[in-house]
């Protein structure tokens, strides 16, 4: 069984599920540096949105009681790699320890012009 998760701090999607969990794991959505509004934080400023893509992840698994330590695997999406190393440096603010498995791929571009970064993650949850 599925269960659509949607948490209130963040817009409500169009055409797909922000998450979706099926039993203990959580599948997380790509995640963009947008506020509550749909607004776009950070624009032309990598750190701002790395950041906010970070906290909006932060919000997914805490609506289902989780924490950025139990996400397993994240793919990350890069539109420019010299943001590489601030990447790296930013990810090291909010994953700690026990590194989730990563992929990084850069991108010729994501759903607006606007976005540096995109993140999706999965996580296993406790039951």
């Amino acid at each position: 069984m599925k269960k659509i998760v949607a948490p209130k701090e963040l817009p409500k999607t169009v055409g797909y599920s922000r998450a979706v969990r099926v039993e203990n794991l959580l599948f997380i959505s790509g995640q963009i540096s947008e506020d509550s509004k749909g607004e776009i934080v950070g624009e032309g400023d990598f750190g701002k949105q790395a950041r906010k893509v970070f906290e909006n992840l932060r919000a997914v698994v805490n609506a289902e009681r989780g924490s950025l330590e139990d996400i397993i695997k994240i793919t990350v999406y890069l539109t420019d790699m010299n943001n590489l190393a601030k990447f790296r440096e930013i990810r090291s603010e909010y994953f700690k320890r026990d590194y989730p498995a990563s992929t990084l791929i850069e991108v010729k571009g994501l759903i607006s012009k606007k976005l540096l970064i995109v993140i999706d993650a999965v996580a296993a949850l406790k039951k």
